[in-house]
């Protein structure tokens, strides 16, 4: 399809669209209102994971691990069921914790329905963390220092016992030189171990002093003025934006599902044939007043008219049946519009109404239907008795009359035929109206005594498979000749152009009658001229 089409489709199903997205818009404000506010609050601290100086590839993997362990803690059991112990609380608030890329600060995000507890919750868990900072990280057990201090404290007492040897041995007499010289060198490599455990000690308090104060707060958590949750503009956007995608997406649904007819080459497509006419759409107030002979309605009967005249040239078509395929087609009131535009070009021309069940042509014209076609029929009068003149020159009228139990049979009955072919003889043209094709045998009654169809179809109204159906049949009617008009055609022709805004003409003819034959046709029976 062309770009065109997808604007026709969208055009006609803009209703499908509006009402969709209204809906989800008020469904989803309504579920907004509705939704119980949930408040967040926000808390930082840090890590310091190195205090200066060059970092090497294992200290960059150690921060990572660290910072990845304090996020994972913060939302595990032992450190919530302390903050529940801590709060007094049934249950833990919705806790997240994450770290600020490219920083030392992990952010903790506490949601709940209660903005002062989502704020305390925060600190509360950044208190947690920092006092269970030292006890989490050595899991459980004693400092470096306290063990180095104890073995410091160990060789403090064997040293000096040591000392208090030697000088006991510096004192002796006599004298024990080669004992002297070995409680000497006891001595130096105890003053020796004991120099080097004090630098380590020294060193792992000093660490332990640094890791004491790893974690600190960078930012405490307030209490939040407004709810994070629902987010009213951001799920009106949502809401929008799924209900103009739903309306799309429906749109093209029901546009697949619908089997009607809404443009003139899909209507051509279907019948394979080429309109012999398009009466272009009108709206209520031209359908009211009528038209006069400049309007687009008046010309398109009149090369309808024209057209028919000049295919009568190369073949006798006298005998016209105009059909659809389905009701609500315009038939009848083509049928009558029809009938003035041929009697305009000097013609005289009778139509004959042959639905019975549904008679109208009557009140086209503004005549009686007390009689008509069934008394002919029937036998119960004559033709000449049975026609009525209409208030237009050349123009005959034979109405219907009344109801027969057996329309179909009537039809196509040799009386039938009888009065064809003496209608034949008096009038140029003998428009026969019958009734839908589908759904009653009556106008298939009648197919195969006329010379010519003319098959109404309305666009926007008819459907393919009616269409189908009727050309399924019209198909096997090879020697009539069957000629296409399609009703409510697409306006923009060119008559509008050449003869511009049609001239208002008062009806001769019934001016307080409804127009319509079906609901919303189209067309109405033009004023003499």
């Amino acid at each position: 399809m062309e770009l065109k089409d997808y604007l026709r489709i969208l055009s006609r199903r803009k209703w499908v669209i509006l009402l969709t997205l209204v809906v989800t818009v008020v469904v989803v404000s309504i579920g907004t209102y509705l939704t119980t506010p949930v408040y967040q609050a926000t808390a930082v601290f840090r890590i310091a994971v190195s205090s200066g100086g060059p970092l090497s590839f294992s200290d960059y993997t150690y921060a990572d691990q660290l910072m990845n362990t304090y996020v994972e803690m913060a939302t595990r059991r032992p450190v919530l069921e302390e903050l529940v112990q801590r709060l007094t609380l049934s249950r833990a608030p919705n806790i997240k914790a994450e770290i600020i890329p490219n920083t030392e600060l992990i952010k903790i995000t506490v949601e709940d329905t209660d903005p002062k507890l989502a704020a305390k919750a925060a600190n509360t868990l950044v208190d947690v963390l920092i006092a269970q900072g030292n006890q989490l990280y050595i899991g459980g057990g004693k400092h470096l220092s306290d063990v180095l201090g104890e073995q410091l404290t160990q060789i403090q007492t064997d040293m000096d016992q040591t000392r208090t040897e030697y000088e006991k041995l510096l004192l002796q007499t006599p004298a024990a030189p080669d004992e002297i010289d070995t409680t000497k060198q006891a001595l130096q490599l105890k003053q020796s171990n004991y120099a080097t455990l004090l630098g380590q000690y020294q060193q792992a308090h000093f660490r332990e002093e640094i890791q004491g104060s790893m974690i600190t707060v960078f930012e405490t958590a307030i209490v939040p003025h407004s709810p994070s949750k629902p987010r009213v503009l951001l799920n009106i956007l949502m809401g929008l934006a799924v209900g103009l995608l739903g309306g799309l997406g429906l749109a093209f649904l029901f546009e697949n599902l619908d089997t009607t007819l809404y443009t003139t080459e899909h209507i051509e497509s279907v019948t394979k044939l080429m309109a012999l006419a398009k009466i272009p759409k009108a709206n209520k107030k031209q359908m009211l007043i009528f038209q006069d002979v400049f309007s687009p309605i008046a010309e398109a009967f009149r090369n309808l008219a024209t057209n028919i005249q000049q295919s009568n040239h190369k073949k006798a078509q006298k005998v016209l049946l105009v059909m659809s395929a389905e009701p609500g087609q315009g038939k009848s009131l083509i049928a009558s519009q029809l009938t003035l535009s041929l009697a305009e070009l000097g013609k005289k021309v009778v139509a004959v109404d042959c639905d019975m069940r549904r008679p109208r042509l009557n009140s086209y014209f503004g005549l009686p239907n007390e009689y008509g076609l069934t008394d002919v029929l029937e036998q119960k009068m004559n033709l000449e008795a049975a026609l009525q003149k209409s208030s237009y020159d050349g123009v005959y009228v034979l109405a219907s009359g009344p109801l027969p139990p057996h329309t179909s049979k009537l039809l196509g009955s040799p009386q039938m035929t009888t009065l064809i072919n003496s209608l034949r003889l008096k009038f140029d043209y003998v428009l026969l109206d019958t009734p839908a094709l589908l759904g009653i045998a009556d106008a298939a009654a009648l197919v195969q005594k006329v010379s010519g169809i003319l098959w109404v179809v309305r666009r926007t109204y008819a459907k393919r498979q009616a269409v189908e159906a009727a050309r399924q049949f019209l198909e096997g009617l090879c020697d009539k000749s069957i000629s296409l008009i399609i009703n409510q055609a697409e306006n923009g022709g060119s008559y509008g152009y050449y003869y511009g805004s049609p001239r208002q003409v008062l009806p001769t003819a019934s001016p307080d009658r409804e127009i319509d034959e079906e609901p919303n046709e189209t067309v109405g029976v033009r004023s003499q001229q």
